[in-house]
Order: structure tokens, then sequence, then C-alpha cells
């Protein structure tokens, strides 16, 4: 059977509606907590109803305060529970908020005006609804470095223990927080004995019942029994000299393994926080409402006492909720340093052009980063990868609806090493580049290049066999997980609706050019081992005509035009309103989330962040709610 790309879409789109619909009907059946209208008054005002909105609300809400969480976007579309599908909704009108980046001085050759598209979550579940599932914690020093009280390596571990079913070297049962359940595990379970991380073994091998909690982070992890890519893989990362792990490691110390990513493993469906903490809270209290389509667009003041918020309803109309105890800013990066600057929370030289009243001078809007990838194609003559051909055999939807299991239960993430270098001393640095096993075969050419702005003939150079439905391989992911350039986010318009300046200032600064091409070479090296061999691996290297007709590993001067041109955003914007100590100019938050100087508002969301952690950072957002709940919780 030979299908077009569009022929072959159009089948696979219309079979998944039709196989589904148990998706649609289990997530739209009910509407506990959603309302039309607010209250004049709530407890609290939880903006954003993403991933670290959704968990604020629920645990305030299950502590008898009246909540309102404000969604500018609305309920997340049926499909974006399978999760295969992830790329589908970035770019769309509805769903994402298309945000782009001015274009780029020394990045984003390969796009158009080099300018690159940032999707951000528009809908309850937020980016969280639409990532790539990837779970990491992230290493001790991600959290010493950012050298905020209370945010070092010993409480961030704490923290997240909370929130998994591992523990180390002692028995504990589980205690009344979220936890990681591995994929076909018991919902009843008792946390197991680690006496070493290298032989973990799992809850449901254990006798001691404990109830896991209903809002279990939920994991499936990638079988590589089952996957010879991933085998191969972890197999290649052991010949190299590094070591290989079964799970992720609270180390500094690099390692390759098998990936382990947010997905329901019996349902075979994303897992987010709204499903696990939004959702049964809404069903649950009373005193939980949610407002979608509902945009925010300044902080309404008195005094230096933020009370409550301004914001457009669904038919466009200005409305007010006050809020008797504090607003929770959680709309995301670039979202929330819109709307604070817009309330006049932000540095002279931004708001006083736009003749914004000055409430609090702070650095919103600076220490703008994001991880970039370099992603490269890997062509291979066994029939190991997954590609359009396969998922759409009536096997691969047989197999979904009726045991939750197959393609379309993936995401295609199949294996995540963190790379370290020795130290003149002879001890590991902490991480400083990450390669992900993107099992994929088959890269269509007008969903990449539309979600990416990808030019189509840069595309076509990049990845030649693209349109091939049945073509063998995988992409190699390339990251440097520490950049140390710095861009912004600015208001250019009192205009609240209208985007601000996003300029993540892409590699300006020469480390990130070198971690990267470092991180490449890693990756190229496990290509040579005899486990990819035996796959017939064969990497391709981009023809762009900026870089030269002297391609590979050899050349430096190509591959930092490789990194130039084929870098993209990884998604993970973060910074703009970092937190640190009393004394630090550069915070804009304290340790405990308060914006300095203003009463009755915290932010808790990724823009806190100081610095990156050591991969995607969905789950550290995660134990950030649940520690920045407490902090409400026991003030109040």
């Amino acid at each position: 059977m030979k299908l077009s790309w569009k022929q072959g879409l159009g089948v696979w789109a219309a079979t998944t509606s039709c196989l589904l619909l148990a998706v649609w009907l289990r997530y739209y059946l009910t509407d506990n907590g959603f309302i039309k209208e607010p209250n004049q008054t709530y407890d609290y005002i939880v903006v954003g109803a993403g991933t670290s909105g959704c968990v604020l609300a629920a645990k305030l809400a299950a502590s008898n305060s009246k909540v309102l969480v404000i969604e500018a976007g609305g309920e997340p579309p049926w499909y974006s529970w399978i999760p295969i599908v992830a790329p589908i909704l970035q770019g769309s009108e509805q769903y994402d908020w298309r945000f782009r980046t001015v274009p780029q001085k020394f990045a984003a050759g390969a796009l158009h005006g080099n300018q690159a598209f940032w999707p951000q979550g528009k809908m309850v579940g937020g980016s969280g609804q639409m990532n790539f599932l990837i779970h990491a914690t992230g290493s001790p020093s991600d959290y010493d470095s950012w050298k905020v009280p209370g945010w070092d390596s010993h409480t961030m571990k704490t923290a997240l223990d909370g929130l998994t079913c591992w523990t180390k070297g002692i028995v504990k049962p589980f205690v009344a927080r979220p936890s990681f359940l591995l994929d076909g595990e018991s919902e009843m379970c008792r946390a197991p004995v680690l006496a070493e991380i290298e032989n973990s073994t799992s809850c449901s091998e254990n006798a001691q019942h404990f109830q896991c909690p209903s809002a279990a982070v939920k994991l499936q992890r990638v079988n590589a029994t089952e996957k010879p890519l991933l085998k191969a893989f972890l197999d290649a990362g052991r010949a190299c000299g590094h070591s290989v792990s079964e799970m992720d490691r609270w180390s500094d110390t690099g390692s390759f393994m098998a990936s382990h990513n947010t997905i329901d493993g019996k349902a075979g469906q994303r897992w987010s926080t709204y499903s696990s903490h939004l959702m049964p809270a809404m069903k649950r209290y009373s005193n939980l409402h949610v407002l979608t389509k509902s945009s925010v667009t300044k902080l309404v003041w008195r005094r230096n006492k933020v009370i409550g918020i301004q914001y457009l309803d669904a038919d466009g109309r200005i409305k007010h909720v006050k809020a008797g105890k504090e607003i929770l800013l959680s709309a995301g990066t670039i979202k929330t340093t819109q709307i604070l600057q817009q309330s006049g929370i932000g540095p002279p030289h931004v708001l006083e052009p736009l003749d914004i009243p000055i409430k609090a001078d702070l650095p919103v809007g600076e220490n703008l980063q994001d991880h970039l990838q370099v992603p490269l194609f890997v062509e291979l003559n066994a029939s190991v990868s997954l590609n359009i051909v396969k998922m759409l055999h009536p096997r691969q939807f047989w197999n979904y609806m009726v045991h939750g299991k197959g393609a379309l239960a993936t995401s295609g993430i199949e294996g995540i090493a963190t790379l370290t270098k020795k130290r003149e001393d002879g001890k590991p640095s902490e991480p400083y580049g990450m390669l992900i096993l993107f099992n994929m075969g088959s890269i269509n050419a007008d969903v990449y290049t539309s979600v990416a702005n990808i030019k189509k003939e840069a595309f076509h150079r990049w990845f030649p066999k693209s349109s091939s439905l049945s073509q063998e391989g995988f992409v190699l992911i390339s990251i440097c997980l520490h950049p140390r350039s710095r861009g912004h986010i600015r208001i250019i318009s009192p205009d609240p609706m209208h985007p601000p300046e996003i300029d993540p200032a892409y590699l300006s600064n020469d480390y990130d050019i070198q971690c990267s091409i470092d991180t490449i070479k890693q990756g190229v090296e496990l290509l040579n081992t005899d486990s990819f061999r035996a796959l017939g691996a064969r990497v391709h290297w981009p023809t762009f005509p900026e870089c030269g007709s002297k391609q590979g590993i050899e050349n430096q001067r190509y591959l930092e035009c490789l990194v130039r041109t084929a870098a993209l955003t990884m998604y993970h914007p973060a910074g703009t309103a970092t937190m640190g100590h009393k004394d630090d100019p550069d915070a804009v938050v304290d340790p405990e989330l308060r914006v300095r100087g203003v009463n009755g508002l915290r932010v808790v969301d990724a823009s806190v962040l100081p610095r990156l952690p050591s991969g995607p950072p969905n789950s550290v957002l995660v134990a950030m709610a649940e520690r920045a709940a407490d902090f409400i919780i026991n003030k109040h």
C-alpha cells in the first residue's frame, strides 16, 4: 500500500477519531467546577491552569479555601490525551499562544526570518497538555547553584521524594502526596527499598500495602527488552564508558537510562496535573471554581497590595474579581512576565516609555533562558523504528483501545543520557549535556516545518528521506543543559493583548556553542559501537550551503555552523521572575515565591527558576507548586 503523506495522515486521523471516542467520553461527560460567571470575591485566585496552577488549586481547595482558577484557553481537545500526537497541538490558534521570538543574531539560520516559534499551552493543563512527556528531576548541583535559602539540593530531594514512589536506604510508607508510579504497577503498593539505586525494585514487588494517592504522577518506563533501538542505545553508552541506570539518578554523575515518560500505562494516556490534581479536585470540592476562556490583563491594586485581577471574558468584556488573601501567578514564563509588567511591576526602562505607573522596580523579564536542541537524523537498515506505515496498521489501534499499549501509547522518546566531564581532580563535573533517543523514522515535512518555522529547503537538506512513510531511523537530539546566553521578555505596548517582545539571545555566549558541539560528538560516538553498527546506523549530516561542503565530526567550523543553523527550542523558557534571597538585586520573588515589595502576590511557574535544571522542568515544577501551596497554607 502506497500512501501520500496527506492520505496517510487522513486515514490515521479518521481511524483514530472513531476508535478513541471513549477518550472523549471519559473526559468530557463532566463539568464539575467549570463556571460561566465567577463570584465577586475568593480567598485565592490562581492565574493559569497549567502544570503549577492545577497543583496549587487542588491543594488550596482541599484546605477549605474558596479558590478561583482563571484560564485563557478552554478545555483540551480529546486527542491531547493520546501521547504520540503532542506536536499536533503546536501552532493551533485555539490551544497554543503561538509566540515567536525576535530575529536571532547568532542562531536560527534554518528558520524563516531567524525567528523561533515558541509553543505554549493555551488550555486547561497548559503546556503539560502538549509537551513530550519526559520526566526528569535534575541533579543536586542544579539546586545548589541557585544559592536560594530553602531550595538547596537536600530540600529539593525531600520535595521530589514526596512526589515519587522511590525511596533510598530505608522503608517508609506513602504519605498523602503525589507519587510517581511505574508502568504496570499496582495502585496498592509500598515504598520500595533502594539499598543501591542500580538495583532498584518497584513498589509492586513489595508485600506491605499502602494506598497510593490518587494524584500519583504516573510514569511509563520504556522496556529495553521490548525495544531493540533502546537496547542498542544503552549498550552503546556502556561500550563508550558511561554508566547505565534503570532509573533517574539523584546524582551529578551522568548516566544512560530508559526514558520515564509521564504516561498512564494502564490506559495509555497522557498524564498531566489537570488529570491528576485539578480534575479530581473539581469533582470533590464545591469551593473550587474554574473559569475558562478568560484572559487576565492586569492586577488590581490597593496601595502596595494586590487585591484582585482584571480580565477579558469570552465575549471580550472587561471584568474584575477580588482575592481576600492572595493572587498566585502561574500563567507560564511569558504570560506571567507580561501580566507583571502590564501591572507596573518591572524595570523602569520598560514601563516608563509606555506610561505605565511603576508599582515595584524589579528586573521582571530579564534572565530569560531556554534549552536548545540539535536534532540529527540517523538512518537504519534494520526494522526496529517507528514510522507512519507501522502506526497505521490496524493492530496498533486495536492494541491501544483494548490494552492501552502500542505506538499510540508512547511519546516516541525511548532513551535519555546525561553527560559529564572529568575535572582536573578526577571527579565528574555537573551534567553539561543531554542526549535523547526519539524513535521516529518518518519525519513529516509539512508538520515539522510548520510547527518549528523551518524553511522547506533547509528541512530537506536536514531530513532528505522525509517523504518515505516506511523510512527506518531515529532522531538523535543533543542538548546543552546549562546555557549561559541570557535574553529578555518585554512588553512593547500598553495593550495587554499585544504579544511581548521575546529575545532569548540564543548562542550569544560562546560557551553554548562548544557545549552543544561536545554533546553532538558524544552522541555520534555511540553510532560507532557494535550495537548500532548491527542496525546499520548512519548519521545524516545536513548539507546546509552556509556550512560548507565538508560535513562531519572532524570539522569544527562545520559543527559551529550546524549549531547556529539547526538548533531549535526545547520549549523550556524560564527565569524571568527569578527567586533569590532578600539582598539579591536580580531576584523578583523571595524564597517563598512572594513578589518583593508587594503584598498579596506570588509567582509559581518556570519564570522563578534562577537557572534551568538538568532536563525538562515539568516534574520539578510539580514539586515547586507542592511546596508553594504548603507555604501559603501555613501562612494563612
